[in-house]
């Protein structure tokens, strides 16, 4: 007799669920500032950059709180000064065909799709030409095609918006194809599901990691550590197991994270979890971001505390990257 599959262990279970999840300007509008007199603002804010926020931390946080304010439309996104670019990075120019893009000598960065679990206000892709043109599995033979091609690359990034966007037997499908390349060493995801939507990490997707051979790198996007809870610390647990070596990269956001003892107590607590601080990002100058901007003498008088305050092993780098360049600026 064969077991029947629980409808929550349906491999697409979780996103049915993901789709009631999340609230979008509509359903926001009453929890807006001066909503009854912007609502035009932000109406135009939503048509350049879709708002795309989690219920649950609607109805875990008050709005003000540094975590919304990663998340909220905000009429500032309206001013945009010419430093502000919708290509802050350079990635429309380094990429390739297939959505691979190569920037930095022997790893290369595969955009999967253009879907996240939830819009950062700050982030340095909203304008990204994500091309909607081609069925991913024919894309991703392009990139793979090129990734065989280039015997330089040993480390292949899958990112998006968020490779955990995928289902679960696509994403196996590529992994798998990434595998066989003989060059290829080591697979590093960046996704911010673990903390957002931690019912992400089925099992399905579990199996997926553990029966990888390459080494794997798995760097999550986390800001502020009343991000992380119970459910999140279960979630990077599960994918640990699986051999993956677990980082974080942050963005330095003014009013969100800007202070030594917000930084600290993140770190303690992604360490808690069995995650490494890895990165704090000084903010990439994308269009509609600038009211997010720490100067970078601030940043680096945070960090000087946080070195006498933090082992070292919890001290992330601090770290810029510029367009056209050959590596990040650290």
């Amino acid at each position: 007799m064969i077991a029947c599959m629980s409808s929550s262990e349906h491999p697409l279970y979780w996103k049915k669920v993901f789709a009631q999840s999340y609230v979008g300007l509509n359903e926001l509008k009453p929890k807006l500032p001066d909503s009854h007199t912007m609502l035009d603002q932000y109406q135009v804010i939503d048509g350049l950059f879709p708002v795309q926020v989690s219920r649950h931390l609607l109805e875990k946080f008050p709005v003000g709180h540094p975590v919304l304010k990663q998340y909220l439309p905000d009429i500032e996104e309206l001013t945009n000064p010419p430093e502000y670019a919708r290509d802050p990075v350079g990635d429309q120019q380094a990429t390739l065909a297939g959505g691979l893009i190569k920037k930095y000598q022997h790893r290369a960065l595969l955009i999967t799709n253009s879907t996240c679990p939830i819009h950062c206000r700050y982030c340095f892709r909203k304008d990204y030409p994500y091309s909607q043109q081609t069925p991913q599995r024919h894309r991703f033979n392009t990139a793979l095609k090129l990734i065989h091609e280039d015997p330089s690359l040993n480390e292949i990034i899958l990112s998006g918006g968020d490779p955990l966007s995928l289902d679960d037997d696509l994403l196996d499908d590529l992994i798998k194809s990434i595998e066989k390349i003989p060059h290829i060493k080591t697979l590093r995801l960046h996704t911010k599901f673990p903390s957002i939507y931690p019912q992400r990490i089925t099992q399905s997707l579990l199996n997926t990691l553990a029966n990888c051979s390459l080494k794997k790198v798995c760097v999550l996007h986390i800001n502020h550590s009343d991000e992380l809870d119970d459910e999140f610390t279960q979630a990077a647990e599960k994918i640990k197991s699986c051999g993956v070596t677990l980082l974080n990269q942050s963005v330095l956001l003014k009013a969100v994270n800007d202070d030594v003892d917000t930084l600290i107590q993140l770190s303690h607590q992604l360490f808690a979890s069995g995650v490494l601080p890895y990165y704090l990002h000084l903010l990439d100058k994308a269009r509609g971001t600038h009211h997010f901007y720490v100067p970078k003498i601030q940043a680096e008088n945070l960090l000087e505390k946080m070195k006498q305050q933090l082992p070292g092993y919890l001290v992330p780098k601090l770290a810029q990257e510029i367009a056209g360049h050959s590596s990040k600026h650290y």
